[in-house]
């Protein structure tokens, strides 16, 4: 209590001394984004954003946030341990993570762990479903997440400010702190972030506690853009993260854990655009490294590594149709990427890729985007893609969209390679996919019905039973065929009545994700999944609910009703108080209760998750 009263006291004395440039006479700025491919090719697919408002209610972890707030099944080994995202029943290494505009799934591994990422150090963050590939490369087959930094240009000089400081249950502690100061010729922003807690909550129905699941990581993310001239700007992209967490025991010997995790990440992005009426330059160089250590004994120095480095050029030509409301886009990559563990020495995979993209809209109706691209790769031969999207608006509100593209998956390097377990026989994987919504969107509601269909072929999995020679020896292995079909609903509804608002958003998925060789459903795939959120507020006051629905999951090939996962329905509440409320300042107090019906559940097998649990946070803007 002592730690939060001096919080509260530090930031209010900031707003004492805070200067407010032109902060009162709000100006139009102009927003510089990474990527604009997103926004630009993306007709017929369903893109969901999640403002600023809905990350607030989620400070806790990246994992969180999508899980009461995306259509997306996240695999978590323990609260707080290693996690991972799977878009309409595909695998984890199928959902591409796209930091702005660079695909930032592993090297090694070809995923993106969610709780190695700081979810308030963004800006925005889009979720796109359905195939990528044609856009972010290999692993864009189930769905793309995008971590975007927005820069802002402004007619005068602009200073902003944001800090973030919560406490929660189990020794939880976080800190943020955002600046952002821009001017007509130049926009910086930078973040700071550092989360760490103790993680040791009570396992609901034992006598243990979640023994060694301590975690803490630090996160620093630079980004700024400079107006040559009216054609040209320069922008440039920065994060770090550095992490350590320990990996919490299992039930039935939960106090055997010993070991701990480290990871760093730095990932640096500049960009060059020139932009004139008709046609537009584009030019991107990224460097990014990523290294882990794995301590099987914490108490010792020794430990096993892996590390990675990729080189990233990439040439984007634009040329408008003015007659025809349309535009032809060349993207050039040449991508070259080294990855080793301490068991796998260096390996090196180059690649070149060439994707053409045509856009049309036409008298405002019908908007298309038809897409294909070939990769050059230096250990596999990579198929052509393509894919076609669709969106027609007959009349007011209304709007139907279709997609249908072919996606792939080159083998990773420990799918490859490690040792014991590799399998040099993989070749990639290809997948087919057709989706078709339609929707309905006002002022007040929204409302999107889309069915999907994935056929997939080669799909790389790993399994027990994979080889024959090696039995109960984990192996990746191409599987003969993998038909994932369902739908997805997605509806938000807001209602403003003299000085109460009201808002709802929901998802729902349903998916069949069959394996043709067993006909039975893919395992760590639940059929049914359902988030909603419901919002109310009142002057000051803000009240919020959010509720977990996550169906059943199976954990073998056979289905075996002795070794599923059970559904389970999870709840959050909490409230929030703005204490000033001014153009100039913003100050904000929270209190969130999570798991407030005290439910026993687990993600993972003999791994519960935490019982009920509080944070109480400050959010101040200035």
């Amino acid at each position: 209590m002592k730690k939060t009263l001096i919080i509260v006291v530090y930031v209010v004395g900031i707003s004492c001394f805070s200067q407010n440039d032109s902060i009162v006479n709000r100006l139009e700025e102009v927003i510089v984004q990474a990527d604009k491919k997103l926004e630009k090719h993306s007709a017929g697919y369903k893109i969901a954003t999640l403002s600023d408002s809905v990350i607030v209610k989620n400070i806790e972890s990246f994992t969180s946030l999508l899980r009461f707030n995306a259509p997306i099944y996240l695999r978590e080994y323990g609260s707080g341990g290693t996690s991972s995202a799977s878009f309409r029943g595909t695998s984890a290494s199928n959902t591409a993570v796209i930091w702005n505009g660079i695909n930032i799934n592993s090297v090694n591994n070809g995923q993106t762990g969610f709780n190695s990422l700081t979810v308030s150090l963004f800006d925005a963050i889009d979720i796109r479903s359905g195939g990528g590939s044609i856009e972010y490369g290999s692993g864009a087959i189930g769905g793309t997440i995008h971590l975007n930094d927005n820069l802002k240009f402004s007619n005068t000089k602009e200073v902003k400010h944001q800090t973030v400081f919560s406490i929660g249950s189990f020794e939880t502690y976080q800190g943020l702190y955002k600046l952002k100061v821009s001017n007509s010729k130049m926009a910086l922003n930078a973040g700071v972030s550092y989360n760490q807690s103790e993680n040791d909550y009570k396992w609901l129905g034992t006598d243990f506690k979640n023994t060694n699941g301590a975690f803490k990581n630090f996160g620093l993310n630079l980004s700024g853009a400079f107006f040559i001239n009216e054609f040209s700007k320069l922008k440039f992209y920065t994060t770090n993260y550095r992490g350590e967490r320990f990996f919490s025991g299992e039930l039935p010997n939960p106090l055997s854990a010993n070991d701990k995790y480290q990871d760093f990440n730095h990932r640096n992005l500049v960009i060059y655009t020139n932009e004139s009426k008709r046609l537009n330059h584009e030019a991107k160089v990224a460097f990014l490294t990523e290294e882990y250590r794995y301590f099987e004994d914490k108490a010792l120095e020794t430990f096993n590594f892996g590390k990675s480095k990729r080189l990233l050029f990439n040439y984007n030509l634009s040329y408008s149709l003015p007659k025809l409301n349309a535009s032809i886009t060349s993207y050039s990559e040449f991508e070259s990427a080294y990855g080793k563990t301490d068991q796998i020495s260096e390996k090196n995979r180059r690649q070149l890729s060439q994707a053409f993209v045509y856009n049309q809209a036409i008298k405002g109706k019908l908007f298309l985007d038809a897409k294909i691209r070939k990769d050059f790769n230096s250990d596999y031969k990579v198929p052509f893609t393509y894919a076609l999207g669709l969106k027609y608006k007959p009349f007011n509100h209304w709007f139907f969209r279709v997609n249908g593209s072919v996606n792939y998956r080159v083998p990773t390097y420990n799918d490859l390679f490690w040792p014991g377990q590799g399998n040099l026989d993989l070749v990639p994987e290809t997948a087919k996919q057709f989706e078709v919504g339609v929707g309905y969107k006002n002022n007040q509601l929204s409302v999107d019905v889309g069915t999907f269909y994935i056929y997939a072929e080669d799909k790389i999995v790993w399994t027990p039973n994979g080889d024959t020679t090696r039995p109960g020896v984990w192996v990746p292995i191409n599987l003969q065929e993998v038909t994932n079909k369902g739908a997805e609903l997605a509806l938000t509804y807001k209602e403003t009545f003299n000085k109460h608002d009201l808002q709802f958003r929901l998802n729902y998925s349903y998916v069949d994700a069959i394996d043709a060789s067993t006909k039975k459903q893919v395992i760590f795939v639940p059929k049914h999944l359902l988030n909603f959120n419901l919002g109310y507020s009142y002057q000051r006051f803000d009240v919020f609910y959010q509720q977990l629905y996550n169906g059943k999951v199976y954990t073998t090939e056979s289905n075996s009703e002795d070794f599923v996962l059970p559904h389970n329905f999870v709840a959050n509440i909490g409230v929030n108080y703005r204490l000033l409320n001014t153009d100039i300042y913003q100050l904000n107090m929270g209190l969130k209760v999570n798991n407030v019906l005290d439910e026993t559940y687990v993600i993972q097998p003999r791994r519960p998750m935490p019982n009920r649990n509080f944070n109480f946070n400050i959010n101040y803007k200035f």
